[in-house]
């Protein structure tokens, strides 16, 4: 690949310029572009999804064909809840990416253009490669395991620690990260990692009593001397965090400051990766703490049954690169509505007829979400031992469902935001097994009543 690390950080930074949902041919004179480096790379194309918070640009080199996907990372101007509530806290919290499939199609749409272009040139494709800042570095980790292609990220969330099978480590993506970047240290990474340090985080982990001699498995951790001296025992891990939020921006793998500034890209020090060398005891502490932290995190709000479902996932084992990929076309008819039985159809069919009512109701944009929401909807609802949804209702983080048939009535809820954040195929594969696994999503036991709710 000709593509250099500081050319994918220059995509990833410019990803969250303001760009028009189109097109553009391969030769478009008119096609935006970003000059990294001496070399032009041009949008071929750009998407924007409003109902899940997603963007993303296919950038292409021309003089080599070269294609890079860049997911666009958390954006708090615009989508402050979809990003940050949905998409971030659904990482951490339910193991699940609203904007996932948003990204696995457009890279799709990449690899479909490289194929055309390919074919129109009698050619060999052009390389594919996927690259992207914060939980745009997520997705671009998803989207290289699940294609089996090359990368590189910028302070990501580790896409391993998802419910996607991803495994950890490889070199199909180079992970590039600030030592006091919490983000990136909370989930492990598809990939290598490359730390880099500031003087300015060794001196704020210091101060929170983080020392580079106290290993994790000494038994005085967080009661050294300098700790006690410093009133910093144990270790402050939250402080630190805290202390050290800037080093997850993006300005510090480009080459201008948070100003706007001229300025010199982390990628371009070479003492910042001797200085995280240097101070790996340290740095390593605080990032496994923080890491830690998710993970408990994580545990608590999945419950028991989210937990059976990780342990399930554990067993089965990772998939390898591209064998989500490989494995699309295989899904077939299980994941064709038509070819459900007739009573799961009922169900699927009650449930977007409710949740399309409710959306209406709420002025709410049908997106994948809302997809989403139908089929773990129905699912809930059978394993509730529903056999119609007579009765939607939100009521609070829940949606709450019910069968009356004129005697007796039978409920059962889903929390809403996990049911936003799962695929709607992987509620559909269950639905058509025909099982009753453990639910993911939060179904209450039924319960048997003698008079209807109100929707």
């Amino acid at each position: 690949m000709s593509v250099t690390s500081q050319q994918y950080a220059d995509l990833s930074f410019h990803v969250y310029r303001g760009t028009s949902a189109r097109s553009y041919a391969s030769n478009d004179k008119d096609a935006p572009y970003v000059d990294s480096g001496g070399v032009r790379f041009f949008v071929r194309a750009h998407v924007d999804n409003p109902g899940t918070g997603y963007q993303g640009t296919i950038y292409q080199r021309r003089d080599t064909g070269e294609l890079v996907v860049a997911h666009r990372g958390t954006e708090f101007d615009r989508e402050a809840f979809k990003d940050g509530a949905l998409a971030d806290g659904g990482m951490v919290l339910a193991r699940s990416n609203l904007q996932a499939e948003d990204a696995i199609s457009l890279t799709r749409d990449a690899l479909d253009m490289a194929s055309k272009d390919a074919s129109r040139k009698g050619l060999p494709p052009s390389p594919v490669t996927t690259t992207g800042h914060s939980l745009g570095g997520t997705l671009a980790q998803v989207s290289a395991h699940h294609f089996g292609l090359k990368g590189e990220t910028f302070n990501a969330y580790g896409a391993v620690s998802l419910s996607r099978r991803i495994p950890e480590g490889g070199h199909s993506v180079i992970n590039h990260m600030m030592a006091g970047d919490a983000v990136s240290a909370a989930s492990p990474h598809f990939g290598e990692t490359r730390i880099y340090a500031r003087p300015e985080e060794v001196k704020t982990l210091l101060s929170k009593g983080y020392d580079n001699h106290t290993h994790w498995s000494d038994a005085l951790k967080g009661y050294s001397p300098i700790n006690i001296a410093t009133g910093t025992t144990p270790p402050s891990t939250l402080g630190a965090a805290v202390a050290l939020g800037g080093s997850h921006s993006m300005h510090h793998f480009v080459e201008v400051d948070a100003g706007g500034q001229p300025d010199r890209s982390i990628l371009a020090n070479p003492q910042a990766r001797s200085l995280a060398q240097q101070q790996s005891v340290q740095i390593g502490e605080y990032r496994r703490d923080v890491r830690q932290m998710r993970g408990v995190l994580t545990a608590v709000s999945r419950g028991l049954d989210g937990n059976a479902r990780d342990a399930i996932d554990t067993i089965r084992g990772p998939l390898e690169p591209g064998e989500p990929a490989q494995r699309e076309p295989r899904k077939g008819a299980a994941l064709d509505p038509a070819a459900l039985p007739e009573p799961t159809r009922r169900l699927l069919d009650d449930s977007r007829g409710h949740v399309q009512r409710l959306a209406d109701q709420h002025g709410l944009p049908w997106d994948q979400g809302m997809e989403n929401t139908v089929h773990a909807v129905a699912l809930g609802a059978r394993e509730a031992g529903l056999s119609r949804i007579t009765h939607l209702r939100a009521d609070g983080g829940q949606i709450r469902v019910a069968e009356f048939d004129g005697i007796g009535l039978k409920e059962g809820a889903v929390d809403a935001r996990q049911a936003a954040n799962r695929p709607a195929d992987e509620s559909l594969q269950r639905l058509a097994a025909g099982v009753e696994p453990v639910a993911e999503v939060a179904a209450v036991q039924p319960q048997e009543r003698q008079a209807p709710i109100r929707a």
